[in-house]
């Protein structure tokens, strides 16, 4: 199963006062399933019958915009991502040896391995913030970073042109390892000063274009940024799944390697003796909203 997040700054200054009455903020983490297959179902499997396979699951997040401490909503994110990794971690028994070739093996299949975040797009909204550098910088130690330039459509294919390379250039500078579909910065800093589409930051919109109308008095001179949200999702479900899938069980290997010996054993105890548990997290973070 593949989990995506899809997580944005949300940032009280960044919404725009003319935003569409249909945007609605998210409050909590949301998980979102849809399907790419069928398959038989599992419970019955002489059904001739085939089901959707429900095998993606989008994790909607609350950006940190929404409460006064912003690190309230990205330590709620953290802490489901982690879980995802020491939940795996505690069923790999600590007295049989395997080597990092033997789980990238096992974990990099296509469904049902296991519940990581393969990829987090990160929505930034007219401008990059010193707070969006920081968040994705600790994203990436567990989980694909893919910055997103959101709401194009309200920007001249100029301004996002000068965003992406301002973007690429201050996480390259900072050494933000985000996931760059196999192209290095100094590839993808080109392809964004010469307006060639194919790498992050992609730009998206959901809003559908217009008909071009013959009438010379309907035309403008503004033209907004293109929207890549077609590329993005063939990128992602298709060309390059299989090349995120063994960046992410990387990610899981290294931080599983940087595990002490003895916290490797106690994550073997039942999970509600360890910590928190995420629904009871989720709670907190709701009641201090309403607060």
């Amino acid at each position: 199963m593949e989990n995506i997040q899809n997580g944005n700054n949300d940032s009280n200054d960044n919404q725009d006062d003319d935003d569409d009455d249909d945007y609605i903020r998210t409050e909590a983490l949301t998980e979102k399933f849809a399907s790419t297959m069928m398959e038989i179902p599992w419970d019955n499997m002489d059904a001739d019958d085939e089901v959707p396979a429900r095998n993606l699951v989008f994790l909607d997040t609350p950006g940190y915009g929404s409460v006064v401490d912003a690190r309230t909503n990205f330590d709620l994110f953290m802490s489901y991502v982690s879980q995802t990794f020491e939940e795996k971690n505690r069923k790999i028994s600590p007295f049989i040896e395997v080597s990092n070739n033997e789980l990238m093996r096992s974990l990099v299949t296509g469904v049902g391995a296991h519940r990581f975040i393969d990829v987090c797009f990160y929505m930034i909204l007219h401008r990059l913030k010193p707070t969006d550098v920081e968040y994705m910088r600790l994203i990436s130690e567990k989980a694909n970073v893919v910055p997103i330039i959101a709401k194009v459509d309200t920007q001249s294919e100029k301004e996002v042109q000068e965003l992406k390379v301002h973007i690429l250039k201050t996480l390259k500078e900072q050494g933000v390892p985000i996931y760059t579909f196999r192209i290095d910065y100094e590839r993808l800093i080109h392809m964004a000063e010469t307006g060639v589409a194919g790498g992050p930051p992609f730009a998206v919109s959901n809003v559908p274009p217009k008909p071009v109308s013959d009438d010379p008095a309907d035309q403008i001179l503004f033209k907004h940024g293109e929207n890549e949200l077609p590329l993005l999702r063939k990128l992602v479900l298709e060309t390059q799944i299989t090349n995120i899938r063994q960046f992410t069980v990387k990610k899981f290997i290294n931080w599983r390697g940087k595990q002490p010996q003895q916290q490797q054993q106690q994550q073997q105890q039942p999970f509600y003796q360890q910590q928190i548990p995420f629904q009871q997290q989720q709670h907190q973070y709701q009641q201090q909203v309403i607060r």
